[in-house]
């Protein structure tokens, strides 16, 4: 996100107030712990408490945080999930996983590549240019729309803009923070933009990618995605505490989102400003054990795709920053060498969340925040100290 979104997001908040939120106050604190809880018996349950505690103290709202390593399966949590109501967060608070929804999507494609035989959607549709799926008044107005992959949009090697770097973006959002909003739609913001690169030369992350490809699962099946996902991934997995919004009727324990709108070291709940949810580069909801049954069978076990499928999503393209793309999926923490992290990062407007298995170490870690901490703010900082102090910590 941009500086200027909090000037944006300034000017507009009075249009969000007088607007019927579609996140409701948080009324109950969620699931209890599906298993007998041994946190206490983990050797690391000291360190991991300071770090909440130290946290919660510093601002952050609301954490919850849980630890898969060879010692045991650590969860905690702290602060609140509602400020106003005071409602904790716990560890089986549900919150959402903003950009974990791309590991969803791509997880997805890969399920019904491997049921081809009812989708007709094979591994070779990778290379396969998206012009064969969406109609030309669309891909005409897309940079590079007649020569991009299914595979380069999977890996961000389009050359795409990204929709969510658009201020016409937040200020639409903000006019109108009850839409639920059309892939096409969303689309209208990146029309006839310049391509930031030729397709294939770097990677560049874009949000618009994983648009165009829940589009493309679509035109190819018939199908809505959201029903695809529940179907192929959500229901299998028995992610019972999982939901897509605007797809699916969000619970009453769903936590608050914040930022500092005033950019003047003061949180706002901004849970309704919803930044284009359910379009397959965001909104997903879910809580610690439902994303530990995820990463479980999908990278620890790798047990819900099958081995060519995963050899396909773990190659790796170009890097961005400090990220390799795989086919859905991301390459993170490469400042720890050969223990780096595989998952996806979740950064939204009052949300952020890691879902990241460590194969060299095989530690998990899986986080909520109820904090909006990509944009700038006095608690940016703070967040990644937090994450580096974690991961140090997890690793060790």
């Amino acid at each position: 996100m941009k500086k200027t979104f909090c000037v944006i997001l300034f000017v507009s908040f009075i249009i969000v107030a007088c607007t019927k939120p579609q996140i409701s106050q948080t009324r109950s604190i969620g699931v209890l712990t599906p298993w007998n809880d041994t946190s206490n018996l983990h050797p690391k349950n000291a360190s991991f408490i300071a770090i909440l505690d130290k946290y919660k103290k510093k601002g952050l709202p609301g954490i919850s945080l849980l630890i898969n390593d060879n010692k045991g399966t650590w969860i905690g949590a702290t602060g609140k999930a509602d400020i106003v109501n005071n409602i904790d967060f716990v560890p089986g608070t549900v919150s959402k996983a903003a950009s974990i929804t791309k590991l969803f999507i791509g997880t997805l494609v890969f399920k019904l590549m491997e049921d081809s035989a009812n989708t007709g959607m094979g591994y070779r549709e990778l290379n396969k240019k998206i012009s064969d799926w969406l109609p030309t008044p669309i891909v005409s107005k897309l940079a590079n729309g007649s020569t991009i992959t299914l595979g380069q949009c999977m890996n961000h090697q389009t050359g795409i803009p990204d929709l969510i770097e658009e201020d016409r973006f937040y200020l639409a959002v903000l006019n109108n923070p009850n839409k639920k909003w059309q892939a096409e739609e969303l689309l209208e913001f990146i029309y006839n933009k310049p391509a930031l690169f030729t397709p294939g030369d770097t990677a560049i992350y874009s949000n618009t990618n994983t648009v165009l490809i829940t589009m493309v699962i679509e035109a190819q099946t018939g199908k809505k995605h959201a029903a695809l996902l529940k179907q192929y991934v959500v229901d299998p997995l028995n992610l019972a505490n999982t939901y897509y919004q605007p797809h699916d009727q969000l619970p009453n324990s769903v936590a608050q989102g914040y930022y500092d709108l005033y950019n003047n070291s003061t949180i706002v709940n901004v849970s309704n400003l919803v930044t284009g949810s359910g379009n397959g580069y965001g909104g997903i909801y879910s809580n610690l054990f439902d994303l530990l049954k995820f990463a479980d069978a999908l990278l620890i076990k790798k047990t819900f795709l099958k081995p060519s499928s995963m050899n396909i999503m773990l190659t790796y393209g170009k890097q961005d920053d400090t990220n390799y793309y795989g086919y859905g999926i991301q390459k993170s923490f490469l400042e720890q060498g050969a223990n780096f992290g595989i998952g996806h990062k979740g950064r939204d407007l009052g949300y952020t969340a890691n879902l990241f298995y460590f194969p060299g170490k095989g530690v998990t870690h899986i986080f909520f925040i109820n904090y909006g901490t990509d944009a700038d703010s006095d608690l940016k900082q703070i967040f990644r100290e937090f994450q580096a102090e974690l991961v140090t910590l997890s690793l060790q």
